[in-house]
């Protein structure tokens, strides 16, 4: 007799985002290339909703109908079967996601990839500082004719260290103030970055000056992030008008969280005689940062032929944490 032991990723919910993401465009794409169909379920959500269908449990509206009919299809031209209990967990998973990585939560934002959203996987502690957008590309009806940022948009990778950041005075014939200061989006002051909250001052003839903004390495794993720097009036503390007075700043994580998974991806055979069944969880291909994971046992179905909760096994759940 057999149960199922199912891992719910932490990550799981990525997935999901990371494939409706995709433009309409570029799903067309893959269609014509062949590539397997996009369905928005992870493995787990998948056998959990087709188990529950061979359990006898109906739907309980159109749009759960519909979900199930998507899940059919997409085994039937993926595995070649429909029957939820004939697949293995893994192969389901395989099907989902052929190179088996943990997905990222946003896809990368590497400016100049505009096809794609994509960019190319960097190394740990790799140093990488880019300028993207730069404000010579704006009419000049659209630029603060005092002060302004030179580039618009900046990418760093975390651990880089630090990021120079250039502001430009046009009308150097005089000396003047213009306060900057940084904002929060996704990256946080103190967490991310650290916050700048600075008064500059241009003598006679200065044309430019940098400001240096602290970027903080961790081993978390987590997306892309993003804070910008802002010019503001020196006297009132007013934002500058104008579309070269803000800048924004991608912060480029560097951490491989890992996979999850299964250490043998077969069945597991126990004898009844025996008190109890130990299912190894490793993780590899990577190991920043802290990660965590549900696991869960339900029956596989009603039938003769399968091991039954609190009759044949007792049934259990909780969360491993890898540190």
């Amino acid at each position: 007799m057999f149960f199922i032991v199912l891992l719910v990723l932490s990550f799981g919910a990525d997935r999901f985002k990371a494939r409706n993401s995709k433009t309409a465009e570029q799903l067309s794409i893959e269609e014509e290339a062949g590539a397997a169909p996009v369905i928005p379920y992870t493995h787990v959500e998948i056998y959990k909703e087709l188990i529950a269908e061979k359990q006898g449990e109906t739907a309980k509206n159109d749009e759960q109908v519909a979900r199930r009919k998507q899940m059919k299809e997409f085994l039937q031209q993926t595995l070649g079967t429909t029957e939820i209990n004939r697949i293995q967990l893994d192969d389901l998973k395989k099907a989902l996601d052929q190179e088996s990585n943990i997905s990222r939560i946003k896809y990368r934002r590497q400016v100049g990839n505009f096809l794609t959203g994509k960019r190319k996987e960097i190394a740990k502690g790799e140093i990488i500082k880019q300028e993207h957008a730069h404000a010579d590309n704006i009419e000049d009806a659209e630029r603060n004719r005092d002060f302004g940022f030179h580039c618009l948009h900046y990418s760093v990778s975390e651990a880089s260290g630090s990021l120079k950041i250039k502001i430009l005075n046009k009308n150097p014939d005089s000396a003047k103030q213009v306060r900057v200061r940084t904002i929060d989006a996704e990256a946080i002051a103190g967490d991310d970055y650290e916050a700048v909250d600075k008064l500059i001052e241009f003598a006679v003839g200065q044309k430019e000056d940098l400001i240096e903004v602290t970027i903080n390495d961790d081993d978390n794993w987590e997306p892309d992030e993003d804070f910008f720097v802002q010019l503001y009036d020196a006297n009132s503390n007013i934002e500058l008008g104008g579309k070269d007075t803000r800048t924004r700043v991608t912060i480029i994580d560097d951490d491989k969280p890992g996979q999850i998974c299964f250490s043998d991806s077969k069945n597991i055979k126990v004898l009844g005689n025996e008190e109890e069944c130990i299912v190894k969880i490793v993780r590899k291909n990577g190991a920043d940062g802290t990660v965590t994971v549900d696991y869960e046992t339900f029956d596989l179905d009603q039938s003769g032929h399968t091991a039954t909760a609190n009759i044949d096994y007792k049934p259990v759940q909780g969360t491993l944490t890898f540190l």
